[in-house]
Protein backbone atom coordinates (compact mmCIF):
# COMPACT_ATOMS: atom_id res chain seq x y z
CA UNK A 1 0.00 0.00 0.00
CA UNK A 2 1.02 3.74 -0.47
CA UNK A 3 1.98 6.15 1.69
CA UNK A 4 2.33 9.71 1.72
CA UNK A 5 5.15 10.81 4.16
CA UNK A 6 5.32 14.78 4.60
CA UNK A 7 9.07 14.48 4.76
CA UNK A 8 11.91 14.10 2.45
CA UNK A 9 14.35 13.13 5.46
CA UNK A 10 15.07 9.34 5.24
CA UNK A 11 15.84 9.25 8.98
CA UNK A 12 12.38 9.77 9.84
CA UNK A 13 10.84 7.58 7.21
CA UNK A 14 10.90 4.12 9.31
CA UNK A 15 8.76 5.94 12.19
CA UNK A 16 6.68 7.26 9.78
CA UNK A 17 5.95 4.24 8.24
CA UNK A 18 5.34 2.54 11.31
CA UNK A 19 2.94 5.37 12.58
CA UNK A 20 0.80 5.06 9.39
CA UNK A 21 0.36 1.16 9.37
CA UNK A 22 -0.45 1.50 13.64
CA UNK A 23 -3.16 4.34 12.70
CA UNK A 24 -5.11 1.94 9.98
CA UNK A 25 -4.75 -1.15 11.84
CA UNK A 26 -2.65 -2.66 9.32
CA UNK A 27 0.53 -3.05 11.58
CA UNK A 28 1.28 -6.75 12.27
CA UNK A 29 1.91 -8.66 16.12
CA UNK A 30 4.23 -11.15 15.61
CA UNK A 31 6.54 -12.07 18.41
CA UNK A 32 9.69 -12.96 16.34
CA UNK A 33 10.05 -12.51 12.09
CA UNK A 34 9.50 -9.24 9.94
CA UNK A 35 6.18 -8.78 8.40
CA UNK A 36 6.50 -5.21 7.03
CA UNK A 37 9.24 -4.19 4.63
CA UNK A 38 9.29 -0.46 2.43
CA UNK A 39 10.64 1.34 -0.07
CA UNK A 40 10.92 4.85 -1.63
CA UNK A 41 8.54 5.09 -4.90
CA UNK A 42 8.57 8.89 -5.42
CA UNK A 43 10.99 11.81 -3.78
CA UNK A 44 10.45 15.28 -3.27
CA UNK A 45 11.60 18.06 -1.76
CA UNK A 46 9.54 17.80 1.52
CA UNK A 47 7.20 15.11 0.86
CA UNK A 48 8.17 11.49 0.03
CA UNK A 49 6.04 8.59 -1.45
CA UNK A 50 6.37 5.13 0.28
CA UNK A 51 5.29 1.73 -0.91
CA UNK A 52 4.89 -0.52 2.34
CA UNK A 53 4.39 -4.23 2.06
CA UNK A 54 2.67 -6.19 5.03
CA UNK A 55 2.23 -9.75 5.52
CA UNK A 56 -1.01 -11.45 7.39
CA UNK A 57 0.15 -12.98 9.98
CA UNK A 58 -2.76 -15.37 10.72
CA UNK A 59 -2.39 -17.15 7.01
CA UNK A 60 0.19 -19.96 7.29
CA UNK A 61 3.06 -20.08 5.95
CA UNK A 62 3.56 -22.73 3.09
CA UNK A 63 7.34 -23.01 2.91
CA UNK A 64 9.26 -25.96 1.72
CA UNK A 65 11.30 -28.16 4.42
CA UNK A 66 14.15 -26.00 4.16
CA UNK A 67 13.50 -22.34 5.08
CA UNK A 68 14.99 -20.22 2.36
CA UNK A 69 17.28 -17.91 3.57
CA UNK A 70 15.56 -14.92 1.96
CA UNK A 71 12.35 -13.57 0.60
CA UNK A 72 11.31 -11.09 -1.80
CA UNK A 73 8.26 -9.67 -2.73
CA UNK A 74 7.40 -10.97 -6.69
CA UNK A 75 6.99 -7.00 -8.12
CA UNK A 76 10.58 -6.58 -7.26
CA UNK A 77 11.77 -9.44 -9.17
CA UNK A 78 10.94 -7.93 -12.31
CA UNK A 79 11.83 -4.82 -14.52
CA UNK A 80 8.04 -3.51 -14.41
CA UNK A 81 6.98 -0.85 -17.46
CA UNK A 82 6.48 2.73 -16.28
CA UNK A 83 3.33 3.71 -15.17
CA UNK A 84 1.49 0.63 -16.17
CA UNK A 85 -0.98 -1.70 -14.43
CA UNK A 86 0.94 -5.34 -15.05
CA UNK A 87 -0.94 -8.62 -14.36
CA UNK A 88 0.60 -11.87 -14.26
CA UNK A 89 0.40 -15.05 -11.91
CA UNK A 90 1.68 -16.67 -8.71
CA UNK A 91 1.32 -20.01 -7.26
CA UNK A 92 -2.06 -20.41 -9.28
CA UNK A 93 -3.02 -16.79 -8.43
CA UNK A 94 -3.76 -13.74 -10.43
CA UNK A 95 -1.51 -10.48 -9.58
CA UNK A 96 -1.68 -7.10 -10.56
CA UNK A 97 1.02 -4.47 -9.78
CA UNK A 98 0.35 -0.17 -10.22
CA UNK A 99 3.68 1.71 -11.38
CA UNK A 100 4.59 4.82 -10.57
CA UNK A 101 7.19 5.59 -12.81
CA UNK A 102 9.56 2.70 -12.42
CA UNK A 103 8.43 2.00 -9.19
CA UNK A 104 5.81 -0.52 -7.86
CA UNK A 105 3.36 1.59 -6.07
CA UNK A 106 0.40 -0.93 -5.37
CA UNK A 107 0.16 -4.82 -5.57
CA UNK A 108 -2.17 -7.19 -4.44
CA UNK A 109 -2.72 -11.14 -4.96
CA UNK A 110 -6.32 -11.50 -5.74
CA UNK A 111 -8.34 -14.96 -4.95
CA UNK A 112 -9.31 -15.75 -8.83
CA UNK A 113 -7.11 -17.83 -10.73
CA UNK A 114 -8.45 -16.97 -14.08
CA UNK A 115 -9.10 -12.90 -15.78
CA UNK A 116 -12.65 -12.44 -16.32
CA UNK A 117 -14.70 -9.35 -16.83
CA UNK A 118 -15.53 -9.61 -12.59
CA UNK A 119 -11.89 -9.74 -11.96
CA UNK A 120 -11.52 -6.78 -13.95
CA UNK A 121 -13.84 -4.72 -11.98
CA UNK A 122 -12.48 -6.13 -8.81
CA UNK A 123 -9.35 -4.78 -9.49
CA UNK A 124 -10.56 -1.13 -10.44
CA UNK A 125 -12.45 -1.30 -7.35
CA UNK A 126 -9.36 -1.55 -5.53
CA UNK A 127 -7.44 0.74 -7.62
CA UNK A 128 -10.06 3.59 -7.21
CA UNK A 129 -8.23 5.46 -3.77
CA UNK A 130 -4.93 5.30 -5.88
CA UNK A 131 -7.10 7.70 -8.29
CA UNK A 132 -8.83 9.97 -6.11
CA UNK A 133 -5.70 10.36 -3.91
CA UNK A 134 -3.60 11.47 -7.05
CA UNK A 135 -1.38 8.58 -6.60
CA UNK A 136 -2.49 7.26 -10.04
CA UNK A 137 -3.29 10.08 -12.54
CA UNK A 138 -3.20 8.07 -15.85
CA UNK A 139 -1.89 4.55 -17.26
CA UNK A 140 0.39 4.25 -19.96
CA UNK A 141 -0.45 0.44 -20.81
CA UNK A 142 -2.05 -2.35 -19.62
CA UNK A 143 0.78 -5.38 -19.86
CA UNK A 144 -0.77 -8.98 -19.30
CA UNK A 145 1.55 -11.62 -18.61
CA UNK A 146 -1.51 -14.45 -18.72
CA UNK A 147 -3.68 -15.11 -21.02
CA UNK A 148 -7.71 -13.87 -20.37
CA UNK A 149 -10.11 -16.06 -19.57
CA UNK A 150 -12.55 -14.06 -21.67
CA UNK A 151 -11.67 -12.42 -25.38
CA UNK A 152 -13.74 -9.16 -23.97
CA UNK A 153 -11.55 -8.43 -21.05
CA UNK A 154 -9.36 -6.25 -23.20
CA UNK A 155 -11.86 -4.32 -24.42
CA UNK A 156 -12.80 -4.06 -20.71
CA UNK A 157 -9.39 -2.80 -19.47
CA UNK A 158 -8.92 -0.51 -22.18
CA UNK A 159 -11.94 1.18 -21.77
CA UNK A 160 -11.89 1.01 -17.81
CA UNK A 161 -8.54 2.43 -17.58
CA UNK A 162 -8.05 4.09 -20.66
CA UNK A 163 -4.99 2.59 -21.84
CA UNK A 164 -3.80 0.33 -24.49
CA UNK A 165 -3.62 -3.18 -23.49
CA UNK A 166 -0.61 -5.20 -24.08
CA UNK A 167 0.25 -9.04 -24.31
CA UNK A 168 3.85 -10.31 -23.39
CA UNK A 169 5.60 -13.79 -21.59
CA UNK A 170 6.38 -13.53 -18.18
CA UNK A 171 9.75 -12.81 -18.08
CA UNK A 172 11.80 -14.50 -15.47
CA UNK A 173 12.33 -13.28 -12.10
CA UNK A 174 15.99 -12.00 -10.73
CA UNK A 175 16.94 -11.04 -7.24
CA UNK A 176 17.05 -7.53 -6.97
CA UNK A 177 20.28 -5.67 -5.39
CA UNK A 178 18.50 -4.65 -2.65
CA UNK A 179 17.66 -7.15 0.11
CA UNK A 180 14.08 -7.27 1.50
CA UNK A 181 13.72 -7.48 5.46
CA UNK A 182 10.58 -9.94 5.15
CA UNK A 183 10.63 -12.90 7.28
CA UNK A 184 7.78 -14.49 8.37
CA UNK A 185 7.05 -15.71 12.34
CA UNK A 186 7.35 -19.45 11.32
CA UNK A 187 10.87 -18.54 9.63
CA UNK A 188 12.08 -17.08 12.38
CA UNK A 189 10.71 -19.54 14.93
CA UNK A 190 12.67 -22.08 12.68
CA UNK A 191 15.92 -20.38 12.76
CA UNK A 192 15.70 -20.20 16.65
CA UNK A 193 14.62 -23.78 17.00
CA UNK A 194 17.73 -24.79 14.76
CA UNK A 195 20.13 -22.16 16.53
CA UNK A 196 19.47 -24.01 19.92
CA UNK A 197 19.43 -27.34 17.76
CA UNK A 198 23.12 -26.38 16.82
CA UNK A 199 24.03 -25.10 20.13
CA UNK A 200 23.11 -28.82 21.82
CA UNK A 201 24.94 -30.70 19.42
CA UNK A 202 27.75 -28.44 19.91
CA UNK A 203 27.87 -28.85 23.57
CA UNK A 204 26.95 -32.47 22.90
CA UNK A 205 30.01 -32.83 20.39
CA UNK A 206 32.16 -31.14 23.26
CA UNK A 207 31.01 -33.56 25.37
CA UNK A 208 32.16 -36.03 23.75
CA UNK A 209 35.07 -34.76 22.63
CA UNK A 210 36.11 -34.10 26.45
CA UNK A 211 35.04 -37.77 27.02
CA UNK A 212 37.26 -39.06 24.28
CA UNK A 213 40.28 -36.52 25.23
CA UNK A 214 40.11 -37.20 28.94
CA UNK A 215 41.07 -41.11 28.95
CA UNK A 216 43.97 -40.18 26.22
CA UNK A 217 45.05 -37.41 28.81
CA UNK A 218 45.48 -39.46 31.52
CA UNK A 219 47.06 -42.06 29.67
CA UNK A 220 49.74 -39.71 28.83
CA UNK A 221 50.42 -38.15 31.91
CA UNK A 222 50.97 -41.77 33.10
CA UNK A 223 53.14 -42.30 30.28
CA UNK A 224 54.98 -39.35 31.27
CA UNK A 225 55.30 -40.40 35.26
CA UNK A 226 56.41 -43.56 34.30
CA UNK A 227 58.89 -42.31 32.07
CA UNK A 228 60.03 -39.94 34.90
CA UNK A 229 60.53 -43.09 37.52
CA UNK A 230 61.87 -45.12 34.82
CA UNK A 231 64.51 -42.30 35.08
CA UNK A 232 64.83 -41.98 38.35
CA UNK A 233 65.14 -46.08 38.58
CA UNK A 234 68.35 -45.76 36.17
CA UNK A 235 69.81 -42.72 37.72
CA UNK A 236 69.44 -44.93 40.87
CA UNK A 237 70.95 -47.91 39.39
CA UNK A 238 73.95 -46.32 38.27
CA UNK A 239 74.42 -44.78 41.62
CA UNK A 240 74.32 -48.04 42.97
CA UNK A 241 76.82 -49.55 40.98
CA UNK A 242 79.00 -46.95 41.46
CA UNK A 243 78.58 -46.04 45.34
CA UNK A 244 76.77 -49.55 46.15
CA UNK A 245 79.65 -50.84 48.23
CA UNK A 246 79.61 -47.84 50.47
CA UNK A 247 77.38 -49.04 53.13
CA UNK A 248 79.72 -52.28 53.63
CA UNK A 249 82.82 -50.31 53.53
CA UNK A 250 81.07 -48.03 56.83
CA UNK A 251 80.12 -51.27 58.56
CA UNK A 252 83.31 -52.90 57.93
CA UNK A 253 84.83 -49.92 59.16
CA UNK A 254 82.33 -50.11 62.40
CA UNK A 255 83.94 -53.65 63.33
CA UNK A 256 87.17 -52.64 62.61
CA UNK A 257 86.75 -49.90 65.42
CA UNK A 258 85.26 -51.92 67.48
CA UNK A 259 88.69 -53.81 67.31
CA UNK A 260 90.90 -51.46 67.50
CA UNK A 261 89.65 -48.73 69.76
CA UNK A 262 90.57 -50.20 73.10
CA UNK A 263 88.51 -47.30 75.00
CA UNK A 264 85.49 -49.02 73.93
CA UNK A 265 86.15 -52.26 75.35
CA UNK A 266 83.82 -53.63 77.67
CA UNK A 267 86.33 -54.40 79.77
CA UNK A 268 87.73 -50.68 79.38
CA UNK A 269 84.15 -49.28 80.14
CA UNK A 270 84.48 -51.62 83.33
CA UNK A 271 87.41 -50.44 84.71
CA UNK A 272 86.14 -46.51 84.16
CA UNK A 273 82.92 -46.74 85.97
CA UNK A 274 85.00 -48.71 88.75
CA UNK A 275 88.28 -46.06 88.86
CA UNK A 276 85.31 -43.44 89.53
CA UNK A 277 84.42 -45.37 92.70
CA UNK A 278 87.76 -45.90 94.24
CA UNK A 279 89.50 -42.73 93.15
CA UNK A 280 88.41 -41.59 96.32
CA UNK A 281 86.97 -43.15 100.08
CA UNK A 282 83.36 -43.27 99.25
CA UNK A 283 82.56 -45.24 102.23
CA UNK A 284 78.63 -46.74 102.50
CA UNK A 285 78.53 -47.74 98.42
CA UNK A 286 79.08 -51.04 97.03
CA UNK A 287 78.21 -52.21 93.72
CA UNK A 288 76.08 -54.89 93.27
CA UNK A 289 75.90 -55.48 89.38
CA UNK A 290 77.31 -54.45 85.73
CA UNK A 291 75.51 -54.82 82.86
CA UNK A 292 76.54 -53.66 79.21
CA UNK A 293 74.63 -53.82 76.19
CA UNK A 294 76.69 -53.17 72.85
CA UNK A 295 75.05 -52.08 69.36
CA UNK A 296 71.75 -52.50 70.22
CA UNK A 297 68.45 -52.03 67.56
CA UNK A 298 68.79 -49.88 64.58
CA UNK A 299 70.95 -47.25 66.00
CA UNK A 300 73.33 -49.36 67.46
CA UNK A 301 73.00 -47.78 70.33
CA UNK A 302 75.10 -49.11 73.35
CA UNK A 303 74.13 -49.33 77.19
CA UNK A 304 75.65 -49.26 80.49
CA UNK A 305 74.17 -50.39 83.31
CA UNK A 306 75.47 -50.12 86.76
CA UNK A 307 73.46 -51.65 89.97
CA UNK A 308 74.56 -50.48 93.65
CA UNK A 309 73.30 -50.01 96.54
CA UNK A 310 74.50 -47.59 99.67
CA UNK A 311 73.54 -47.18 103.05
CA UNK A 312 70.44 -45.57 104.10
CA UNK A 313 72.51 -43.41 106.31
CA UNK A 314 74.93 -42.33 103.43
CA UNK A 315 72.46 -41.89 100.33
CA UNK A 316 74.43 -38.81 99.46
CA UNK A 317 77.85 -40.89 98.83
CA UNK A 318 75.55 -42.55 96.07
CA UNK A 319 74.77 -39.42 93.97
CA UNK A 320 78.69 -38.48 94.22
CA UNK A 321 79.66 -41.54 92.25
CA UNK A 322 77.16 -40.74 89.80
CA UNK A 323 78.11 -37.11 89.56
CA UNK A 324 82.06 -38.60 89.25
CA UNK A 325 80.58 -41.33 86.46
CA UNK A 326 79.10 -38.57 84.68
CA UNK A 327 82.22 -36.68 84.55
CA UNK A 328 84.43 -39.38 83.81
CA UNK A 329 86.24 -38.00 80.80
CA UNK A 330 86.27 -41.81 79.27
CA UNK A 331 82.44 -41.65 79.19
CA UNK A 332 81.40 -38.80 77.58
CA UNK A 333 79.83 -40.39 74.59
CA UNK A 334 76.98 -41.59 77.46
CA UNK A 335 73.75 -39.99 78.97
CA UNK A 336 73.69 -41.06 81.88
CA UNK A 337 71.08 -41.40 84.29
CA UNK A 338 70.72 -41.55 87.97
CA UNK A 339 67.80 -43.78 89.83
CA UNK A 340 67.66 -44.05 93.28
CA UNK A 341 64.68 -46.83 94.42
CA UNK A 342 63.09 -47.37 97.49
CA UNK A 343 64.89 -48.19 100.72
CA UNK A 344 65.22 -52.07 101.89
CA UNK A 345 66.65 -53.59 104.72
CA UNK A 346 68.34 -50.23 105.87
CA UNK A 347 70.13 -49.69 101.89
CA UNK A 348 68.86 -47.64 98.82
CA UNK A 349 69.64 -49.81 95.93
CA UNK A 350 70.17 -47.71 93.02
CA UNK A 351 71.00 -47.46 88.80
CA UNK A 352 73.36 -45.76 86.77
CA UNK A 353 72.63 -45.75 83.13
CA UNK A 354 74.19 -44.76 80.64
CA UNK A 355 73.67 -45.17 77.10
CA UNK A 356 75.89 -43.72 74.18
CA UNK A 357 74.89 -40.44 72.78
CA UNK A 358 75.53 -41.58 68.74
CA UNK A 359 76.57 -43.84 66.35
CA UNK A 360 79.51 -41.43 65.45
CA UNK A 361 80.38 -40.69 69.09
CA UNK A 362 80.52 -44.31 69.53
CA UNK A 363 82.90 -44.56 66.71
CA UNK A 364 85.46 -41.36 67.39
Amino acid sequence: MPIRAATGDPDLLQSLVEIQLEKQGLKPDAPVGCLTDWRVADREEHQTLVCAAVLNPALADDLPREAPQRFELSPYLYDLPDDSLVIWKELGRLVFAVTRHEHPIYFHALSASALTPLVVQEMEQLLMPLYTQGLVEKLDSVVLWVEPADPAVEGQLRDIFGSRVLRSPQPAPRPGSRISALEPVSVAQGKIRAARAARIQKIAALCVLAYLILPGFLALRQFLEKRKVDVLRAQVAALENRYGGVQATVEQAGLADAAIKFDQYPVEWLFQCLSSLYETATPGVRITGFEIDKNQGELKLSQITIKGEAANSNTQAAIVYATKVKGNPALQNFNWNYKAQAPKDGKVPFDIVGITKNDSAETQ
